[in-house]
């Protein structure tokens, strides 16, 4: 009986030690996996600002798809959550989004001052800095902002625009289309209005502006840094930041036609395993 006592006891507690090894295990492996789950924030001070306006950079590549198959996944090594995967993802982007509109590209920066000067009246360096310093300080967000608290005033998401008394606002017929727009999406803009359309803007005709010649790589940078001071004080994260750049741009658009298809690229962009946005500290 004795004998047969001890092994029943010795065959307990091999099964309980074994079961709490598995336990053991499956919690070793369970926090193993939410580990690699947790995105590994990133802070790159250098390629931040470019990101800022990453949403025509991805647009010129060819959107979301083309930019991970083609440009990224091919430079990056490991998994989310490995050192040599968060180091090789800043390379790849680093190389594809810092500067994306090379000099070399662009004998002369004929193409790119014909941009410049075809979209925005820019034809020599001293509009350029008046342009740019027009985004930073005021943009289409003073725009915005007059119709904002002229709709406040009046009731806010249920206002009557029909009563609004346009004079005192200083409004004519045809801001009529714009406080409808305000009006419509109310709700849907964050505190900061449209900034964001304004600053994506900003960090795109910069890089444009290095590839006509207009800046050499140090001015550039110098401009460049402006805009994270601006972009952190009026936003927190990045889904707010480009849902402001797509009410902004329909805003400035009126009826652009292919707002639906940015609206695609920009959750294109914020998704995935290989986007620098869901390991890029805002």
């Amino acid at each position: 009986m004795k004998g047969k006592n001890l092994l029943m006891i010795a065959a307990i507690a091999i099964l309980t030690g074994a079961g709490c090894n598995n336990d053991n295990k499956k919690k070793e492996q369970g926090r193993e996996a939410v580990a690699a789950e947790k995105p590994q924030t990133i802070t790159n001070y250098e390629l931040y600002p470019f990101m800022l306006g990453g949403v025509y950079f991805f647009h010129g590549y060819g959107g979301p798809a083309a930019v991970y198959d083609r440009l990224i996944k091919p430079m990056v090594q490991g998994q989310p959550g490995d050192s040599s995967f968060s180091t090789t993802l800043q390379s790849a982007y680093s190389r594809y989004f810092v500067f994306p509109f090379k000099p070399e590209d662009d004998k002369d920066g004929k193409e790119a001052k014909a941009t410049l000067a075809d979209y925005w009246d820019i034809h020599d360096k001293a509009g350029l800095e008046q342009s740019l310093t027009w985004l930073l300080e005021e943009g289409h967000q003073a725009q915005y902002a007059r119709y904002r608290k002229a709709i406040d005033e009046n009731g806010g998401k249920d206002a009557d625009l029909s009563k609004v008394d346009m004079a005192k606002y200083g409004f004519s017929a045809k801001d009529k289309d714009g406080l409808e727009f305000v009006k419509a999406h109310y709700t849907s803009f964050s505190t900061a209005g449209i900034k964001a359309w304004d600053l994506a803007r900003y960090i795109n005709n910069i890089c444009i502006a290095y590839q006509a010649g207009y800046f050499v790589r140090g001015e550039a940078v110098a401009w460049l840094q402006k805009a994270p001071l601006i972009a952190r004080k009026a936003y927190s994260d990045w889904k707010t930041y480009f849902n402001d750049f797509l009410l902004g741009r329909e805003f400035w658009g009126g009826g652009v036609t292919d707002n639906e298809q940015y609206k695609k690229e920009v959750d294109g962009l914020l998704e995935g395993e290989y986007s620098i946005y869901q390991y890029l500290s805002f």
